[in-house]
């Protein structure tokens, strides 16, 4: 209980360091409320080394309380995440914080081991190309890894954003594996998903192990190809590839058609 309590005063300090995010916002309305409040590169950065440091302070705060005690514990707010306990692992316990600020999400996922905290994973990125994050098995190894979903802001074409820190044996994460407009398919090994650029082609990767291995890469009609889908091994329009008559059905089913590349 006094844990508790303690973790209370440590989030409710937080929220008064953090800005207020009460109403989700597009990227676009992040981008202007922050470039209204920040006129100056200068200022944007002087406000990016402030909020690191608020959560740096949080952080050590979390971990000093939680180092105490034996008990999981789960936080949510709009500024403020914490999840601890069994959450990636079931023999090791992890400590997952994530702490939202006007220009910046902030990032920390350590491992209790031998009695203190470890640091496995970090990261900050722009709070204004932030969609979401999960933890999932996203390579269907039976471990549970974290994924960071963005969108650039700015670019031609789709651009939806997968960064992939898959967890090891140990309980550490693998460096960053960045997939564009993907679609994770863990009981298969699979992602398939859509390159970037106009007139880009599908792709097929599969896991191997913490890497991947390109399967196809399937290519829609236009007037460089003879109107025909195209099956290639690399992404390069000058190989020769096997022609087919339709677009193969696990595409279909996740929703690419050549409709929707018009």
């Amino acid at each position: 209980m006094k844990t508790l309590q303690i973790l209370a005063t440590i989030i409710s300090l937080s929220l008064v360091a953090c800005n207020s995010k009460n109403n989700k916002s597009s990227g676009k309305e992040k981008s202007d409320t922050i470039s209204k409040t920040l006129k100056t590169q200068e200022g944007f950065e002087l406000q990016q080394v402030n909020d690191s440091l608020k959560a740096e302070k949080t952080l050590k705060s979390i971990i000093d309380t939680l180092s105490k005690s034996k008990d999981s514990y789960k936080y949510h707010s709009d500024t403020l995440e914490i999840n601890y306990g069994y959450i990636f692992s079931k023999t090791i316990k992890h400590l997952f914080v994530k702490q939202n600020f006007q220009t910046t999400n902030s990032i920390n996922i350590l491992k209790l081991e031998n009695g203190e905290f470890i640091t496995v994973h970090k990261q900050t990125e722009w709070s204004m190309i932030y969609i979401n994050d999960s933890i999932r098995d996203v390579n269907g190894d039976g471990k549970h890894d974290y994924l960071y979903h963005w969108y650039p802001i700015s670019g031609c074409c789709s651009r939806d954003i997968y960064d992939v820190f898959l967890q090891k044996t140990n309980g550490d994460f693998t460096e960053k594996i960045k997939f564009i407009n993907p679609t994770f398919s863990s009981n298969e090994k699979i992602i398939r998903g859509l390159c970037y650029g106009h007139g880009s082609p599908l792709y097929k990767y599969k896991w191997n192990k913490f890497s991947v291995d390109t399967i196809e890469f399937i290519y829609f009609p236009d007037s460089t190809n003879g109107n025909k889908y195209i099956r290639r091994k690399h992404n390069n329009e000058t190989e020769t590839g096997q022609i087919l008559k339709d677009l193969p059905l696990e595409y279909k089913k996740i929703g690419y058609s050549f409709e929707s590349q018009e």
